[in-house]
């Protein structure tokens, strides 16, 4: 028994170091887990969590730590959503030629009870669940891939946001992409430079999302977009 125990503990043992690496069972991992995202990022994100798990992968290692101050991570986090937001919607996009309305959720205007029903979904799925795939585990495999470098750093920063921006073409359209693109270069900026702290860009994304459907719920998303440039 003791001689199985020990077997099977090594087996678990090069298991986790391979799911741990960027070998090939490390890299089909991470392909499957970005192959889930189109079927939704709840089930990408739980695929993050069991790959945590039986990779022996310490939670803070996907940006799970723990603050000095929630409150803190709460305030700030919902501060920066609102002012990244309110920044996309009246400088950045306009100035990029995006229209003013939103592609989608227009059924939100003045529908109070499909809006109530549309935040804990903003909330797990795009701060939650996005946050954990496209910060935590996605920049985690890069620097198992390429280094914890400044240069490295740069490269993972151009190359998680290539990824997560274009994952919202199919449901956001094209300036849609646009958007998640610059946002992603913003959040890994963030991330690495808040030492892979994932809790505040979690706050932040969800405020960032619930925002965006309350200006079209409250029917002033439009008039936020010609703010600046009319």
């Amino acid at each position: 028994m003791s001689g199985a125990s020990t077997e099977r503990d090594n087996f678990d043992q090069r298991t986790a170091a391979a799911l741990r690496g960027m070998g090939p069972f490390g890299a089909i991992v991470a392909l499957l887990v970005f192959a889930t995202v189109m079927v939704g990022p709840p089930l990408a994100a739980l695929f993050v969590l069991v790959w945590t798990w039986v990779s022996r992968t310490p939670f803070a290692d996907i940006g799970f730590k723990r603050p000095q101050s929630w409150l803190a991570v709460f305030v700030l986090g919902v501060l920066f959503g609102i002012a990244l937001k309110l920044a996309m919607k009246a400088v950045v996009l306009p100035y990029l030629g995006a229209p003013p309305a939103a592609p989608i959720l227009q059924e939100l205007h003045r529908n109070l009870p499909a809006f109530l029903a549309e935040v804990p979904q903003m909330i797990f799925l795009a701060g939650f669940a996005e946050e954990i795939v496209f910060r935590g585990f996605l920049i985690n495999r890069l620097q198992a891939l390429i280094g914890q470098s400044t240069a490295s750093a740069i490269l993972i920063v151009l190359i998680s946001a290539a990824i997560f921006g274009p994952a919202h073409y199919i449901t956001q359209g094209y300036f849609g992409m646009v958007q998640g693109t610059i946002v992603g270069v913003i959040f890994a900026v963030v991330y690495l430079l808040n030492g892979r702290n994932l809790w505040p860009l979690i706050v932040a994304h969800a405020t960032f999302d619930v925002l965006a459907i309350w200006l079209i719920y409250a029917g002033v998303e439009e008039q936020v977009a010609r703010s600046v440039f009319g």
